[in-house]
């Protein structure tokens, strides 16, 4: 299993474009200091929110952006901010970014390129003496994951105003430890989260640059993918509840397995996105067997559907087609069904003016492109519902991510910082 290194990145040095106030050998080392905080025995990287961990890299990123010249500050929740005043200050700003926290083991390049994107994107600006109307800012976004609390895109939906200050305390973490606790032991202020809020209106435009987290680019030989939307999740828990008897004594005819009508669910709920929608997608990622014994027939197995497309109308139909298809077995197998909805996040389409800016920039440097869908939930998801927002993919080896196998080739990065310079100098003019 090959993981990060920064030996490894520099191989591919000689294929670098040549990006005009950037040295790829500075990202490259940027890229493996952040890698090196959090590193576990596997080589991958575990950096949760509130930890000394993170406040280890955001000290070393704040560094890095103050050291440009940039304007640096946090808000009451943690979230870090930079920015690069423009001629025109009072008008909306221009927003770039990602996150710095990961998920258990996850890898080098998730949220940590997007940030570092941002921040040399800037710097190449300021190093090509380019102002722009307006002031564009680099936020790093704080628990973006949700893996320690289970609470994820928080830094962006409180910037959004969507957490409110009773909502903190319904969170903990593996340790009892609450969100607020946490947060006020990094010296945050969670009864102060409305400070953290930003009006839409003061937002001009969000774009974010991030790995693909899939294989569609690098199977197509594209240097840059440009999101056309990003599919919203929506999770239905199914429990189908029969009859739990001896394994052996119990004949087949007899039998209420729940495990078989789970099974028999799961192969259709398969089969049904690409009847709706070619960019539909459902997945069955958690089965909870009850009792769970090797020779006891179970009489209760949940099972959790993530249903996602960019269209929403097409994905609620395809969930009633899911739900419909459960009831069905249920009823055939003369069991019931329990069914309970679970979080659903509307899908957020990204503005044609921003694609074109986005493609306009690729074509600008001979960088080939492929329009495509974001099935991953991302900060820009967040904006996106209130403030035009934009996704740059750079291609993702064999599509590995969060793991200590995700990979993003210097070249890709270069090119990605390349195309994320251009598009935000233009919305910055716009």
């Amino acid at each position: 299993m090959q993981v990060f290194s920064k030996e490894r990145l520099l191989q591919d040095l000689p294929s670098c474009p040549k990006v005009d106030g950037i040295d790829p050998i500075d990202a490259a080392d940027r890229l493996a200091k952040m890698a090196a905080i959090g590193v576990t025995p596997e080589g991958g990287i575990t950096r949760y929110p509130y930890t000394e961990e993170e406040k280890q890299v955001k000290e070393v990123f704040r560094g890095w952006m103050e050291s440009i010249g940039l304007e640096v500050y946090e808000d009451s929740i943690g979230n870090l901010f930079g920015r690069y005043l423009g001629e025109k200050p009072e008008l909306p700003i221009v927003m770039t970014g990602s996150h710095l926290d990961t998920v258990p083991n996850g890898g080098a390049f998730d949220g940590a390129l997007g940030c570092l994107s941002s921040l040399l994107a800037l710097e190449a600006l300021i190093k090509q003496g380019k102002k722009p109307k307006r002031t564009i800012e680099l936020a790093v976004f704080v628990d973006e994951e949700g893996s320690r609390f289970e609470n994820g895109l928080f830094g962006s939906r409180v910037m959004m105003g969507e957490v409110t200050v009773e909502q903190l305390e319904n969170f903990s973490d593996a340790e009892g430890i609450t969100l607020p606790e946490a947060m006020m032991a990094q010296g945050y202020q969670p009864n102060q989260i409305d400070l953290s809020r930003r009006l839409p209106e003061d937002i001009f435009a969000f774009l974010e640059l991030h790995i693909e987290q899939g294989k569609i680019l690098e199977s197509e030989g594209k240097h840059i993918g440009i999101v056309n939307g990003i599919a919203g999740p929506s999770w239905r828990s199914f429990t189908f509840l029969g009859s739990t008897d001896h394994a052996g004594n119990t004949p087949m005819h007899l039998r209420k397995d729940t495990v078989a009508a789970a099974a028999e669910f799961i192969s259709g709920v398969e089969k049904l996105p690409r009847t709706f929608s070619p960019t539909a997608v459902a997945t069955v990622g958690k089965v909870n067997v009850f009792p769970n014994g090797t020779n006891v027939i179970s009489g209760k197995t949940e099972v959790v559907v993530d249903a996602r497309d960019i269209d929403e109308a097409s994905r609620d139909q395809m969930l009633e087609a899911i739900t419909s298809l459960a009831q069905e077995i249920a009823r055939n197998r003369e069991m019931e069904v329990e069914i309970e909805k679970g979080i659903s996040i509307p899908p957020v389409k990204v503005p044609d003016w921003i694609q074109n800016k986005i493609a306009q920039a690729a074509e600008r440097h001979g960088l080939s492109t492929r329009t495509l869908p974001s099935g991953a939930g991302h900060d820009a998801m967040i904006v996106g519902k209130y403030v035009p927002s934009g996704m740059i993919f750079v291609p993702s080896h064999q599509g590995k991510s969060h793991s200590p196998e995700e990979w993003t080739s210097l070249p890709d990065c270069m090119n990605g910082i390349q195309v994320l310079i251009d598009t935000l100098f233009e919305l910055a003019n716009d």
